[in-house]
């Protein structure tokens, strides 16, 4: 069973932790940071160029960038080991670029570092109306997890935590810087990366004060929804271009490739087909959006620094 998907984990998927009872099939936190950065990359670098493109590019303002959507029914095959049938997930992603400027409609790589790689649940709360309160349940050092390295590309950085919204997402998140040793466009050199994964609670599974904990942050009546995302902001060098008159060659700005890929149920009685729905205002409307909040909270933190 791979960890990014959209059926929730119980939190005995979880690494060691000084909160959680302790078992001999535990794993450490490098084990299961590396295991989810390795499903991220996999899912960013071999399966999205198969998605289904949408034609048509959309905007969100005050962002300049276009925006293009793609998407995938995932499909899990029946093995022996998980012979029940799941159902196939359905997955949308955005992907932007936009120039490394501090400007009106853009952001630079530090705006975009402070703002996405930072505190990013917090700030996620500060620029999306829809995210109204984060609770940290647990966390694990960088220490305990180290460097990591796979297929040629470097993570640092690495940082773990288990989180809830009062929005109703438990999710278990693995963020990390990376240095990719490839001069593949597909796979761009440098860049940060935010996996968050789905968790359920129920009092079999999750340690009573954890339990208690997330009873007391939600409503009684709150209806939990799941969420599955990989999210990549890499920084991709532009070659020097020839003026059209003179023949001298102008160097552009790097350009800040934004990439979120996301599958999503919001539970309770909103039908699938309403989530997927772009006119409905679903999950691909909705992920659109999020570039034109984003930027319009940059630009204002912007004016005020």
């Amino acid at each position: 069973m791979p960890l990014i998907q959209l059926q929730p984990h119980p939190f005995t998927v979880l690494p060691a932790h000084p909160s959680l009872p302790s078992r001999p099939t535990r794993p450490g936190a490098r084990q299961v940071a590396s295991t989810a950065l390795q499903e991220a990359l996999e899912l960013l670098n071999s399966d999205l160029p198969t998605w289904e493109k949408d034609p048509k590019a959309r905007r969100s303002s005050p962002a300049y960038a276009e925006i293009r959507l793609s998407r995938k029914w995932r499909k899990y095959e029946q093995t022996s080991e998980s012979p029940s049938k799941r159902k196939p997930e359905f997955w949308v992603c955005r992907q932007s670029e936009h120039p490394d400027a501090a400007v009106a409609g853009s952001a630079s790589w530090t705006e975009f570092e402070d703002g996405l790689r930072s505190e990013h649940a917090e700030h996620e709360m500060e620029y999306t109306p829809s995210v109204t309160g984060v609770e940290r349940l647990l966390q694990w050092t960088e220490q305990e997890i180290g460097e990591l390295d796979m297929n040629g590309v470097t993570f640092k950085d690495v940082d773990v935590e288990a989180i809830i919204s009062p929005r109703s997402f438990i999710s278990f998140t693995i963020s990390a810087t990376y240095d990719a040793h490839s001069n593949e466009p597909s796979h761009p050199s440098k860049g940060f990366m935010t996996v968050q994964i789905p968790l359920y609670a129920d009092r079999f599974t999750t340690p009573t004060a954890i339990y208690e904990k997330i009873k007391s942050t939600v409503s009684k009546r709150t209806i939990f929804a799941n969420y599955a995302s990989v999210e990549r902001v890499a920084k991709k060098n532009r070659p020097p271009e020839p003026s059209s008159q003179s023949g001298e060659r102008h160097v552009y700005p790097p350009l800040i490739q934004w990439t979120m890929a996301t599958t999503s149920d919001a539970g309770g009685s909103i039908p699938q087909w309403v989530q997927r729905n772009w006119t409905l205002g679903g999950v691909p409307r909705a992920i659109v959006a999020d570039v034109g909040l984003f930027i319009d909270w940059t630009t204002k933190r912007r004016a005020l620094a």
